[in-house]
């Protein structure tokens, strides 16, 4: 190694460590907004048959507060017609139509990002002895709610909720119902049913728990909505909010949530009411579909104001898969740096298993390795039969492409039809990059063997599923476009390998028998 060498690497390792230190000490930076976010989307699909009378059904949708945000709203319908109301603070959707036939159809869909929370409750808070109207009204009896009844009076001394803190009253409340036994009832189960079963469903325990809260003098409040969970379902699911210090707070008796709330938890609506209400007798069904991706955070978007590279593609309105694509070659480029001079794994070209990674970002690993052999053995073919016209490389090539490109609409139709919807993504393989890596296989084959060949395609597969696991870092990506002087350290490491002068680990385990003293 020249002697100017390790003062370059440790310049650029030095000069982005100080650039880093500086965006989050004197900047603001941090480093926990690099952290992908998960968002889902939640599709309702309702269906009925209207018997072709005038039919109405409505039921609660999402509302963007403090702790979720709902964006991309779409709704479709058959036969019916989409309305908002209010419904005491809560979103209320409405579908009417009149001369409604069988299998009418409704879909209403939305993304959802939501925060977890977590509250801290003081201890040494005293029960007020007042509240405002607005809260008040949260303190009184309801139907299914005996906030009077004897029984819960009696329950509530017994336990020792009656006196105390509000952190100590709640806490006994909280542990005698989550403690009851959970039992999935249809239908609804008051407080009173749920304490003379001693067992309940999610809404008998949360009836429970806000009759007790309420007999004792903390307002509380009944929440309904959805888990997030991938996959479709019909199940809804409740818990409580109570009011403390001037804020509400959640607690969820079912899944053992003490003032704090999981951020796969979506609310619907607050109150003790209904998720559906419709037209009587007209076999009506529905059914939550849930799926999940992970974005970059918001906050790092709105965070990293230098260099910001983000907010340039916004406005030209490129899509983030192609800036993640330029920032994160490099970093593929110096996976295969090291496979090749440090392992010693052989693959076609220098940077073809960076890029091949770089375009199965759509399709996925999986799908993007088959997608790979599907065009390699089609180009093979193409490569075999043209051979024998003895062109110049610069036709044959053409004609590759144009194999190429025929392979990948075909590949894609076919998927289509079967419902593989990762492998219709191969149309986003770029033609030129397939073309020649499928050329560099027949050329292998003719000119080193069907060994070398097989040998080295297994090797850019291999080097292409490291840079993959590698460049689909959602937190790396994010990294660099808030930091993007780590590309500085990546230079620093491929001046480091580009010196390599040591053993290849395929050497070593070729000649370790000649390398070990005494093994022969």
């Amino acid at each position: 190694m020249k002697r100017a060498t390790p003062w370059v690497i440790a310049t650029l390792l030095v000069l982005p460590a100080l650039a880093l230190a500086l965006k989050v000490v004197v900047l603001g930076y941090r480093l926990s907004d690099i952290l992908p976010r998960t968002v889902y989307r939640v599709t309702l699909t309702m269906r009925l048959d209207g018997h072709g009378r005038d039919v109405k059904v409505r039921t609660y949708l999402p509302a963007s507060d403090d702790r979720q945000t709902i964006t991309n709203e779409e709704q479709s319908a058959k036969e019916l017609r989409l309305g908002f109301e209010s419904d005491g603070g809560n979103r209320l959707a409405v579908w009417t139509g009149g001369g409604v036939g069988d299998g009418a159809e409704a879909r209403f869909s939305y993304t959802v990002m939501t925060e977890p929370v977590r509250y801290q409750l003081d201890a040494g808070l005293e029960v007020p002895t007042a509240y405002a109207e607005s809260i008040a009204r949260y303190l009184r009896p309801d139907t299914a709610i005996q906030v009077d009844s004897p029984e819960i009076t009696e329950l509530a001394h017994r336990l020792g909720a009656d006196r105390g803190d509000v952190r100590a009253r709640l806490d006994r409340i909280y542990g005698f119902v989550s403690a009851m036994p959970q039992r999935p009832f249809k239908g609804t189960t008051d407080a009173l049913t749920a304490l003379r079963l001693g067992e309940a469903s999610c809404n008998g325990k949360s009836r429970l728990v806000v009759a007790l809260a309420r007999n004792v003098g903390i307002p509380a409040r009944l929440v309904g909505g959805l888990i997030l969970h991938r996959g479709s379902k019909r199940t809804s699911h409740q818990w409580v909010e109570v009011y403390v210090g001037g804020r509400w707070v959640p607690i969820c008796p079912t899944n053992h949530h003490f003032a704090e709330l999981p951020a796969s938890y979506l609310v619907l609506y607050r109150g003790d009411q209904a998720l559906f209400r419709h037209t009587a007798d007209v076999n009506f069904d529905y059914r939550f579909g849930i799926t999940s991706e992970r974005v970059p955070s918001p906050k790092a978007k709105a965070a990293f104001k230098v260099w910001n590279v983000w907010a340039l593609f916004d406005r030209l309105q490129l899509p983030f898969s192609l800036l993640r694509t330029i920032l994160m070659l490099p970093i593929g480029a110096l996976v295969v740096v090291v496979f090749r001079n440090v392992i010693g794994m052989p693959t076609f070209g220098t940077f073809l298993p960076a890029l091949i990674a770089a375009s199965a970002g759509e399709t996925g690993a999986g799908w993007g390795v088959i997608a790979v052999l599907i065009l390699v053995a089609v180009v093979f073919l193409a490569r075999w039969a043209v051979h024998r016209l003895e062109l110049l490389h610069s036709p044959t090539l053409a004609i590759l492409l144009a194999a190429v490109a025929v392979t990948i609409l075909s590949t894609a139709l076919v998927a289509d039809h079967l419902g593989l919807p990762r492998l219709t993504r191969i149309t986003m393989f770029p033609l030129a990059v397939m073309a020649i890596t499928a050329e560099r296989f027949y050329l292998g084959m003719t000119e080193q063997g069907v060994r070398t060949a097989v040998k080295e395609l297994l090797g850019t597969l291999v080097v292409m599923l490291a840079c993959f696991a590698v460049m689909s870092s959602l937190a790396l990506q994010v990294l660099l476009i808030g930091f993007p002087e780590v590309l500085l350290w990546v230079v620093a490491a491929n001046i480091y390998l580009g010196r390599w002068v040591g053993l290849r680990l395929s050497e070593y385990l070729r000649f370790r028998a000649v390398l070990t003293p005494g093994a022969m």
